[in-house]
């Protein structure tokens, strides 16, 4: 039965002892010592604590708890575990051996842990596990803020969840509002994707987050990366701001800008702002800029297996590659039959050589340029007399115009074209010191053009040609032009940060 304790007891120490079956005092063991047993309570600043015994340290002001050691503080917070040392000047609690905190829907687990009452924080050091609804965490070492719900975790910290694992270095979780805030290197591994950041936030169950400091997202086919990365699980969408990156690890494409987003159930993204396309080829890359950049998957494609993304770029777009530059308000890049789609006002730049038409095709094979096609009004021109200064209309061009041309490369290098429908040329001649000395025009309904060094070669007509050769000053250079002749040499990229530049002469 339990004992009523004597007010002078009550007094000489700072806790309070409610309950005891026994109770006996031993002062020869180190000063006064208090023995209590059997349905043991204390109470202290608002705490409750059980045990089966107790050793109350009245000179050392601490006490030693043994059996079922339970603490009881407000209406949420318990703490139990087999044995228990209190500082009751520091309210500083050391509990030991299966500890177990149990706060409202959160339970933590250790082999030791220290408990501050007066600052409402646990701490331990001997690893830990906590579940909190789906999620269960572990780490090393860490500390509970039971005020703010707020738990911090160091060292192989890792968060399981039916659907993801979160490992990291650092870490902090409110229970109250299921987020995990990233302090430090930290992974989130799915079915669906990994996630890496330095910092950053994570809802666990809306399931939607923010990261930062060298973060990027990656699925099975692509890598978004950015400055700020926002992204809802949810719904399969992510969204990136600042140095943006796709890489599209398939196609070994590389979409960036100032912004881009990403939808996972479409396997699509676009990107905005400075964006630009990299494609990488063999020994070389071509580089595209257009106000917007949009990767699309074929609906219904999920393997994968097989190229089936196409690019668009809207308005102002502009491609550089070395041996290969280019114009146009829009673009399609069909990866299924590696076909690169100019369209309103297309023109194409290959060495010396101007190509214009009403649309504009550029067929890949094998990680290199195979052939253009030039549909419906196809027109090439190149400078006749490169070396010469003067305004438009005083400069010599080479032309070659007709209903369909068709440009055959080798080596990413232009070396023929077939005009099909219509062909027309004006063709300057040159004698062996480069000096020119006459023109000749011709008609013709196919034509066959011969390209060596970017330089015009040769051209054979075909099918009833009708030619004629002027001398070089009998015709005057304006009557030199073929319908549909227009000189657009500076819209052409001379290099790569070209592409973001407006140089259209209106």
């Amino acid at each position: 039965m339990g004992q009523t304790i004597p007010a002078a007891a009550q007094e000489s120490t700072r806790i309070e002892i409610v309950n005891a079956s026994e109770m006996s005092y031993d002062k020869d063991n180190n000063g006064d010592v208090r023995k209590l047993v059997g349905n043991v309570e204390f109470k202290h600043k608002g705490a409750r604590l059980f045990c089966d015994s107790a050793y109350q340290h009245i000179d050392q002001n601490n006490m030693d708890a043994y059996g079922h050691v339970r603490i009881i503080q407000g209406d949420s917070l318990t703490l139990t575990g087999k044995r228990l040392f209190y500082e009751d000047d520091k309210q500083l609690a050391t509990i030991y051996d299966e500890v177990v905190m149990k706060d409202k829907k959160t339970t933590l687990t250790t082999d030791q842990m220290v408990y501050d009452m007066q600052t409402n924080v646990a701490s331990y050091t001997h690893h830990a596990r906590i579940v909190d609804g789906q999620n269960t965490l572990t780490s090393r070492y860490g500390y509970y803020y039971s005020k703010s719900h707020d738990l911090y975790f160091k060292s192989d910290v890792v968060l399981l969840n039916p659907k993801y694992e979160m490992k990291g270095d650092t870490l902090r979780y409110n229970t109250t509002n299921s987020t995990a805030y990233f302090l430090g290197p930290t992974t989130i591994r799915s079915d669906s994707n990994l996630i890496y950041c330095e910092q950053g936030w994570y809802n666990t169950e809306t399931q939607i987050s923010a990261f930062s400091s060298n973060a990027y997202l990656k699925t099975k086919t692509q890598v978004l990366k950015g400055d700020r990365i926002y992204y809802d699980r949810m719904k399969g969408y992510g969204r990136a701001d600042g140095n943006v990156t796709i890489t599209d690890s398939v196609n070994q494409v590389i979409i960036g800008g100032d912004y881009a987003e990403h939808y996972e159930k479409t396997d699509s993204s676009f990107a905005t702002g400075h964006a630009i396309m990299t494609q990488i080829f063999d020994g070389d890359s071509l580089f595209l800029h257009g106000d917007t950049l949009m990767a699309v998957s074929e609906k219904g494609d999920t393997s994968r297996k097989t190229n089936k993304h196409t690019l668009f770029a809207f308005h102002d777009v502009k491609i550089f590659k070395s041996d290969l530059q280019g114009s146009c308000d829009s673009l399609v890049y069909d990866y299924r039959d590696s076909t690169i789609r100019l369209f309103t006002n297309p023109v194409l730049w290959s060495g010396l050589n101007q190509l214009t038409a009403d649309s504009i095709t550029i067929q890949v094979a094998h990680s290199k340029i195979d052939r253009i096609y030039l549909v419906n009004s196809a027109f090439m021109a190149s400078r006749a007399d490169s070396l010469q200064e003067g305004t438009l209309d005083s400069l010599r061009f080479n032309q070659i115009r007709g209903k369909i041309m068709t440009g055959y490369f080798s080596e990413n290098k232009l070396y023929k074209i077939f005009v099909e429908g219509n062909g027309q040329t004006i063709y300057y001649g040159k004698n062996k010191n480069d000096q020119m000395f006459g023109v000749n025009r011709a008609e013709c309904s196919n034509l066959m053009i011969y390209v060596k060094e970017n330089k015009v070669q040769g051209v054979t007509l075909i099918n009833k040609p009708d030619a004629t050769f002027y001398p070089i000053h009998e015709l005057s250079t304006r009557e030199l032009r073929l319908k549909g002749f227009h000189w657009l040499d500076e819209k052409r990229p001379d290099k790569k940060e070209d592409i973001f530049n407006n140089r259209i002469s209106k």
